[in-house]
């Protein structure tokens, strides 16, 4: 992850005890711009320096998901870009497996790891396990590979 950026929406739901699907669709509207700028200048890049634009499609509230693909679709086009579909929760699964920067040299391959480092230090091995919580997407699953994946148990929320 070269840039992130991030528009909290706390403060607008906060006391309504949840999120209001209006005002949280607005709130993509008024800060998505702002917020993709923001994250390429974090990572000291301009739009044309990107290979791709990924975009959450789901799963997750459909009107605000809806503002992001349309940013998304606006920006491939616009720079001749692909539009990559990302799935909201295996991102969150498979972020495990990215390695720690301390085990990327400069042409970010990885460097041979010690065996005294502890795991923690060390992108994940299928297969694991993984403790998702997300919304009303509480779930523990067994992470055989990307795609492969059994629900072990989850909330009825």
């Amino acid at each position: 992850i070269l840039g992130e950026s991030l528009a909290s929406q706390n403060d607008i739901h906060e006391q309504w005890g949840g999120v209001v699907p209006g005002l949280a669709k607005t709130a993509h509207e008024e800060n998505i711009d702002r917020v993709v700028q923001s994250a390429l200048q974090n990572a000291n890049m301009e739009i044309e320096d990107v290979d791709a634009i990924g975009v959450t499609v789901g799963p997750g509230l459909e009107i605000c998901l809806r503002v992001g693909c349309n940013k998304g679709r606006e920006l491939a086009m616009k720079y001749g870009k692909p539009f990559v579909g990302v799935h909201h929760l295996e991102a969150h699964i498979l972020m495990a497996r990215i390695p720690s920067e301390k085990y990327l040299n400069n042409n970010d391959s990885e460097q041979q790891i010690p065996n005294n480092e502890q795991s923690t230090n060390r992108a994940m091995e299928f297969p694991f396990l993984a403790l998702l919580v997300s919304g009303g997407h509480c779930q523990i699953l067994k992470c055989l590979g990307i795609g492969k994946y059994t629900i072990i148990g989850g909330t009825l929320d």
